[in-house]
């Protein structure tokens, strides 16, 4: 699978870069002109590593770097700069420009070297950084926060039903008896995420007033079998 870059800079370095990358079968190069071209490239697929350049312009790239956080991006973030002025803060790593094309891959390569390992969802594996969910055959499906909370959380009980007040809790911070739909709603959008990237049905089931994962070849008619995890239950229970 080849890594996402998303580039924010002048016509000139885009052009080059450009140009470098598309002789590189490991990486995929996306290019922008604008604060709002990358949250856009963000929003329709978030990138493995982002990189800006000061060409941009200083405060824009400050700019961009804030809102891509805004927007969900937890990636690296390297900066391409000029003279003397090493970019603005908050980015992961720095390259002086010029720069060899080598150098650049390198730096890239170290920070995400740097990340923490994907998590194990089956036969699937979860990037929390990337906010990536990834199937067997390689296709990558982006989430959101709220839904890498989620798989993350139902993970830990190992294949046993977590109770909707624990993800409330756990997940929105919400206490007590809260009358809401926000559980429901974003389980009907991250059950058909994760159909559409595996080609397999069941993988998040609903039973026993809660919901847990099935990423396994377990058949989702033994859901009943798990155990429910309430709050104040102990094992994988609130902390």
């Amino acid at each position: 699978m080849a890594f996402d870059i998303l580039l924010a800079g002048g016509p000139s370095l885009r052009a080059a870069l450009v140009e470098l990358f598309a002789r590189e079968p490991s990486y995929s190069l996306r290019e922008v002109s604008t604060i709002q071209g990358a949250l856009a490239g963000i929003d329709a697929a978030n990138p493995d590593a982002l990189l800006v350049s000061d060409d941009f312009g200083a405060d824009d790239a400050a700019a961009l770097l804030r809102a891509a956080r805004l927007a969900g991006f937890g990636g690296p973030a390297l900066s391409l700069y000029k003279g003397e002025r090493q970019g603005a803060p908050g980015f992961d790593a720095a390259i002086l420009r010029p720069f060899r094309f080598g150098e650049l891959l390198l730096t890239i390569r170290k920070t995400l070297d740097q990340l923490p390992p994907p998590r194990a969802l089956g036969d699937h594996s979860l990037c929390p950084v990337t906010q990536r969910l990834t199937a067997p055959n390689g296709a990558t499906q982006p989430l959101t926060e709220k839904e890498i909370a989620l798989l993350l959380r139902l993970s830990r009980a190992a294949g046993g039903v977590v109770g909707r007040d624990v993800l409330l809790r756990e997940v929105w911070g919400y206490s007590g008896a809260v009358v809401t739909h926000t559980l429901e709603t974003h389980i009907h959008r991250l059950r058909r995420k994760l159909e559409g990237i595996s080609g397999r049905t069941g993988l998040l089931v609903a039973a026993q007033g809660g919901y847990r994962l099935s990423f396994e070849e377990d058949s989702v008619e033994s859901v009943d079998t798990h155990p429910l995890e309430e709050s104040g239950s102990g094992g994988n229970g609130a902390r």
